[in-house]
């Protein structure tokens, strides 16, 4: 079983590595600081080692000797490796370890010289000083001392040693103030939590967002719109239900009604009339069924369709209608299409176009028949905008009686139907056209049309973005 991460290790690990990091980096600094105060120290006493010895030698009488205090002086430290020498720029070395390099006369002219040298092996320091003979006015002496570096190195590693026990412990208080600073900065979070845990299954209301610190605040706004997304789709499915109960009601009824009509009166014509009208019934039960599941579509949220994408429109359209012209004519309609055959772009969903198509050409088969012998007569048209970079417009035209201006505004909402045009329908043809509209950013405009006479349908579709 994986566990889950925990933000409160994470968090700890996060802080944890920098301040090991820094622990490393400190410890560093401070042997480097030891190192350059050792150095300090010791060059100290090197140079001032170097003076007492130059002292002594120019209180001696001769030049080949000297004295005993000097010598005393020199005997010192059986730990390290002590070296001297005294070197006169005249007679050359007086005393003391002839290897020990010769510093150069203008080096030292400045004042005291410091040289690093490598001696068996060993890495050594010296420290020089020049001084006047005063056995010889005319001679200069250069007092040399040196000893191995170890010391100083070891005095280094004692300072880091004895601080590094001081950071782990300051960087372990630290961890623990840490620690118990991310326990306490995440109980901000127990509010929100209760507040989710409390609610009812059915309360999609946003959050509750004045306690929340800045930082959850996008979480909190993700959850918000995450739960008026879950809310737009139980409202559309309790109003899907809705919507089926009050289209299936009477159809089911009625079906029920001719079945009992049926077994009641087993004659052959009363049999045949009540089969007639469960078919009559059973074809507009499937077509309210159609267009229900199609509403459904159309309202449903973006994320649950696919990806809109650039159709021709012209080609689109064309087909369709080519597609139902055989049953325009056995229905005794001249159904026409007007516009180019292809080389109109438009962004959109091809599925929902054709359905929004197909209930516009059936509307207009419907209701667009204008009652006298004249025959029925629908025009699909599609042009592009005048004005360049203004989309397209689609329009569906029949050469029926209209409808009643005061009746036009309603048309579109879900189960309305204009009295007085004759024909059964479920009101959800012109509710779909809206929503697909809607649902690609065009305008619909229903009109009774003049020339010729009947009710025009038209969807003007946005320019493709650049």
């Amino acid at each position: 079983m994986i566990r889950n991460p925990s933000l409160r290790r994470r968090l700890l690990l996060f802080v944890s590595v920098p301040l090991l990091a820094v622990l490393v980096c400190g410890g560093i600094i401070n042997y480097v600081i030891g190192l350059h105060y050792a150095n300090k120290v010791y060059d100290r006493w090197l140079l001032d080692s170097a003076k007492a010895i130059g002292d002594l030698v120019n209180s001696d009488a001769g030049r080949n000797e000297l004295s005993a205090q000097a010598r005393i002086l020199l005997q010192f430290s059986v730990k390290e490796r002590n070296e001297f020498a005294v070197r006169s720029l005249r007679y050359g070395v007086l005393a003391g370890d002839d290897n020990l390099p010769q510093p150069s006369p203008k080096a030292g002219l400045a004042g005291p010289l410091f040289t690093n040298f490598v001696d068996r092996d060993q890495p050594m320091r010296m420290a020089s000083v020049f001084l006047a003979n005063k056995a010889d006015p005319g001679d200069v002496l250069v007092i040399s001392t040196a000893e191995t570096v170890h010391k100083r190195r070891a005095l280094a590693r004692e300072l880091l040693v004895s601080t590094v026990p001081i950071e782990l412990l300051l960087i372990g208080v630290a961890m623990a103030l840490v620690w118990l600073g991310i326990n306490r900065g995440l109980r901000v979070l127990d509010p929100l939590a209760h507040e989710i845990r409390m609610r009812e299954a059915g309360d999609l209301s946003p959050l509750r967002t004045i306690d929340a610190p800045l930082e959850v605040q996008p979480l909190v706004a993700t959850i918000d719109a995450l739960l008026a997304r879950l809310d737009r789709m139980l409202r559309q499915q309790q109003r899907f239900i809705a919507d089926a109960a009050h289209q299936l009601r009477t159809p089911l009824a009625g079906l029920r009604l001719q079945a009992e009509r049926a077994l009641a009166d087993p004659r052959p014509e009363t049999v045949r009339e009540a089969l007639t009208h469960v078919e009559r019934l059973s074809a507009g039960t499937a077509r309210a069924a159609g267009q229900l599941l199609a509403l459904a579509r159309a309202q449903a949220p973006d994320e649950s369709l696919g990806a809109a994408a650039p159709l021709d429109l012209a080609q689109l359209v064309r087909n369709e209608v080519a597609a139902r012209v055989p049953d325009a004519i056995a229905k005794g309609i001249d159904l026409g299409y007007r516009g180019p055959e292809h080389g109109i772009t438009a962004i959109g969903d091809a599925v929902l176009l054709r359905e929004m198509l197909g209930n516009l050409i059936d509307n207009a088969s419907r209701y667009g028949n204008p009652g006298d012998h004249a025959g029925a007569m629908i025009t699909v048209e599609l042009q592009p905008a005048p004005d360049p970079g203004s989309g397209c417009a689609l329009s569906v035209q029949d050469n029926g009686r209209g409808v009643a201006p005061e009746l036009i505004p309603r048309l579109g909402e879900r189960f309305f139907r204009a009295v007085g045009n004759g024909h059964e329908g479920s009101g959800l043809g012109l509710a779909i056209v809206r929503e697909i509209a809607e649902r690609h950013g065009a305008e619909l405009s229903i009109v009774n049309h003049g020339d010729p006479h009947g009710l025009r349908v038209e969807i003007r579709f946005p320019p493709i973005a650049a």
